[in-house]
């Protein structure tokens, strides 16, 4: 074995008992007992609750303290009602990114260590203390040499190779859960995190949020109403990223918006206005546009940043949202049915009545509110819940979508309480329906079908050459998979274990006491019959506690 496999062995094994350490700190000793790892990592008396705080509150403690890479985790699933129930999400949504600051000299230190030269050699300016810190990265404001204003965000020391081992970590604790809780199978908890690394690797390389940055400038380049912030290429490598500086009011400060001239009603249509442009028209969107991440310019200029998270639509996700929107404004229960069975991707849902009732169930309870006192992402959040209820899965990107109209409307009604949200889309959702009926948009469908059609026809032929050949060869082979049988197989095979495990001892025992008898090796025969009696003692022990006798 290597020396680094032998290190990060090590390194797995001190950071799951501090893992483990921390859920029975806080009182969730069920989970460490179930997954089947508990007896390895901790003791009965360490086993203990903090009282004080609910279960879901408890589960927010543990994740914070866990650090970065189970915060992030934390923050995706607060947005996945097929995963895990709405207390806990309500919990999850107030963990904040925020970390202990590193450092400003050792920050500093990464930055020319990333760009190879001293800060006073590359920034006319460098103010050395941080604009703010976060669990990846801290950030700084600097002047380069021609005078423009940059925001350099610098990765914290490390940080990959920390959370490259928690998701290693997280993936084995999936895996045992599930194993030992055959009810989560459903879920897919490996599948969840297997999907969640690859979206915090992407988070790890900033040249990903670069290429982010630009293709979000390329859709909004002749915009009057939004800024979107420069990217110094020449700067940005893997660990570090150098854009413009964007020097503006937090949208949330509304006493600093008027002072400045600027006028909240008027920002909040335009925020609605580039929200749905990007949504409908470019089908790119800016995943997480909270207030902290939308600064106001003079003259009404809007500007998003942090553009880590982003999230892409493909045109059946498009057609699912002009169709349900339309339908919520009609207060259609059967084409708001329709739209979340077609994004959950069935072409025949067997209990599509039973979705429908409940979608207009849910309506029932605005009966008597107009569609501008509605609200439109709460109701669409519920119809996810509802939809999940029946079994059915959605894309992770609706779930990004879900979570960034429900951002964007509520900076709009935070400016403008009074803005109809579902109204503002209308002409979108109409313009979008109504695409989807244009004689060209037809041809392109019928077209790509025929295609499919003649692709499939002209390979019949050469697959059925391919059948009956591998038939003359005695090479075809096909797989049968029976379900069920698993606890049989894991029986057996626990039963074969044992068997050999008593033959080894029974072979032991006899070769020992054979040993023994001979004047020269009667120490030796006495040693290993003694051990071979006190393996055959754990045996006995094992089969006991599992009632085999």
């Amino acid at each position: 074995m290597k020396f680094s496999k032998i290190g990060l062995a090590v390194n797995e094994i001190g950071r799951a008992r501090e893992i483990v350490a921390i859920i029975v700190k806080y009182g969730l000793s069920e989970w460490v007992t179930t997954s089947g790892l508990g007896k390895f990592f901790v003791t009965k008396k360490r086993l203990r609750k903090i009282e004080q705080y609910n279960q879901w509150e408890r589960i927010r403690l543990a994740i914070e303290e866990l650090g970065p890479t189970f915060i992030k985790f934390g923050q995706i699933l607060a947005d996945r009602p097929d995963i895990i129930p709405e207390g806990l999400r309500d919990e999850l949504k107030k963990l904040q990114d925020e970390a202990q600051p590193m450092p400003d000299e050792e920050a500093i230190r990464e930055i020319e260590k990333e760009l190879g030269r001293k800060t006073d050699e590359l920034f006319r300016e460098f103010d050395r203390n941080r604009l703010a810190s976060a669990s990846i990265a801290q950030t700084y404001r600097a002047v380069l040499l021609n005078g423009e204003e940059v925001c350099i965000k610098i990765q914290r020391p490390g940080i990959d190779k920390k959370i490259e081992l928690d998701l290693h970590l997280m993936n084995f604790f999936a895996i045992r859960m599930q194993h030992n809780n055959p009810e989560m199978e459903a879920i897919n908890l490996s599948g969840v995190v297997r999907e969640f690394g690859k979206t915090i690797k992407k988070e790890l390389d900033f040249h990903n949020e670069a290429a982010n940055v630009i293709r979000f400038s390329h859709c909004f380049e002749n915009d009057p109403d939004i800024r979107v912030p420069k990217v110094f290429s020449q700067y940005t490598t893997r660990r570090i990223l150098v854009e413009e500086f964007i020097n503006g009011t937090k949208i949330r400060d509304l006493d600093m918006l008027l002072k400045s001239g600027n006028d909240p009603k008027i920002i909040a249509r335009k925020a609605v206005r580039l929200g749905f442009d990007q949504i409908f028209k470019h089908g790119f969107f800016h995943a997480d546009p909270h207030p902290g991440n939308i600064f106001v310019l003079e003259n009404n200029l809007l500007s998003f940043i942090d553009f880590g998270m982003m999230g892409t639509l493909r045109p059946e996700h498009l057609q699912f949202l002009g169709k349900y929107v339309l339908g919520y404004l009609d207060r259609d229960a059967h084409a708001m049915a329709e739209a979340m069975v077609m994004i959950s991707g069935k072409r025949n849902f067997n209990r599509f009545r039973d979705l429908e009732f409940k979608i207009s169930d849910m309506l029932a309870h605005y009966k008597y509110l107009s569609i501008d006192e509605m609200d439109f992402s709460r109701i669409m959040n519920e119809s996810v819940d509802i939809l999940v209820h029946y079994g059915l899965r959605i894309p992770p990107d609706i779930y990004l979508l879900v979570k960034s109209l429900m951002s964007i409307e509520g900076v709009a009604v935070l400016l403008c309480p009074e803005i109809d949200f579902a109204k503002e889309m209308q002409p979108y959702a109409i313009e979008l329906v109504a695409r989807q009926y244009n004689p060209k948009w037809i041809a392109r469908e019928i077209f790509d079908s025929i295609k499919e059609y003649y692709k499939l026809i002209k390979d019949i032929p050469s697959d059925l050459n391919e059948i009956i050949y591998r038939l003359k060869e005695g090479r075809f082979k096909t797989q049968i998979e029976v379900k069920g049988l698993e606890p049989l197989i894991n029986h057996i095979d626990g039963a074969s274990s044992r068997m050999s495990v008593a033959i080894v001892l029974a072979a032991l025992i006899i070769g020992a006491s054979i040993i023994s008898q001979w004047e020269k090796t009667h120490m030796f025969g006495t040693v290993v019959f003694g051990l071979a009696g006190i393996l055959g003692f754990w045996l006995l022990i094992k089969l006991f506690k599992k009632n085999k006798f």
